[in-house]
């Protein structure tokens, strides 16, 4: 992954009559990075979005997609982003082929280069034997692939997915996450919007927490379950003076749990945890369960953002 930035936003607030939709949002994102975009509904997700595609300019703060203000600059800012965003309707009777072309043309393509940008576009995402038929014969995950194609027009560095996963069985939800796994390989830097979590566990390396428009997590996605503490339950009560000089520096952030047990951050690697049972043991203490616990993505989610839209 590169130290490039591909996208910025720096203090940005947006406001709507009644509404402070974005309150004071940073973060950064990096070549190749795949980001999930996390949040309830109303959250201030889509004005994000709206943000970086140029449609809104922000009330405050600094919105920069490749080093440009895609309000000021749309055009310079938007020509290597691509984005999926929503369910565009799409003329059941226009082939494939039509699409592309006449996008790739928007874009200022001569005929025949926008026909060969469709061709490689549609390689891209494995629709290019679907081109001649019309769009209203294609599945609803063929379709959905389609979009993706049309979003990799002009060779994009950046996209922008919102839901890109909505409305698809599971078969085909995997499919199309295999294929934005890809675009990641390829280089690409993607930030996802989305209410799947399972979409950013299978695709992304980082998730952003948003609530009430406010950025309130900024986290790796934790993939395996990684141990974050250590759970100790004892036959009798230890000593916890003792105990907490046993465990060292990690003693200071020895927690007792209302069910007696007690929780510690975990050692960084399995053979600093076993040592570290090695050492209770030692001591003699009536050690009856020591277990690593982890926190997955829906842990998270709860913990930051509530339950209620979980």
């Amino acid at each position: 992954m590169s130290s490039e930035e591909v996208v910025r936003l720096d203090g940005v607030e947006r406001a709507f009559p009644g509404v402070l939709a974005l309150r004071g949002v940073t973060f950064t994102l990096r070549a190749g990075e795949a980001v999930g975009y996390l949040g309830p509904n109303g959250a201030g997700k889509t004005t994000t979005l709206r943000l970086l595609t140029g449609q809104l300019p922000p009330g405050r703060g600094s919105v920069r997609l490749l080093g440009r203000d895609p309000w000021t600059e749309r055009a310079r800012a938007l020509e290597r982003a691509g984005a999926l965003v929503g369910t565009p309707g799409l003329l059941p009777y226009m082939h494939g082929s039509d699409l592309l072309e006449h996008a790739a043309r928007a874009r200022g393509s001569a005929r025949a280069q926008a026909r060969e940008e469709s061709r490689r576009s549609a390689r891209r995402v494995g629709v290019e034997g679907l081109l001649e038929r019309p769009v209203g014969s294609l599945s609803t995950g063929q379709q959905r692939r389609l979009l993706l194609a049309l979003s990799l027009l002009g060779n994009p560095r950046l996209l922008l997915l919102d839901e890109p996963t909505l409305g698809l069985d599971p078969a085909a939800r995997e499919e199309f996450r295999e294929l934005l796994r890809s675009l990641r390989a390829e280089g690409l830097t993607l930030l996802i919007s989305t209410h799947l979590l399972e979409d950013v566990e299978r695709v992304c390396s980082r998730v952003l927490f948003l609530r009430e428009g406010r950025l309130v997590g900024d986290e790796p996605v934790r993939t395996e379950r990684e141990p974050t503490t250590v759970r100790l339950r004892f036959h009798t009560d230890p000593d916890e003076g003792a105990l907490r000089s046993l465990l060292g520096g990690a003693g200071n952030a020895l927690e007792r749990s209302p069910d007696g047990s007690y929780r510690l951050p975990a050692p960084g690697s399995p053979e600093a945890r076993v040592e570290l049972l090695r050492r209770l043991i030692g001591a003699g203490l009536p050690l009856l369960e020591f277990r690593s616990e982890g926190t997955d993505l829906v842990e998270r989610y709860l913990t930051l953002l509530g339950k209620e839209e979980a």
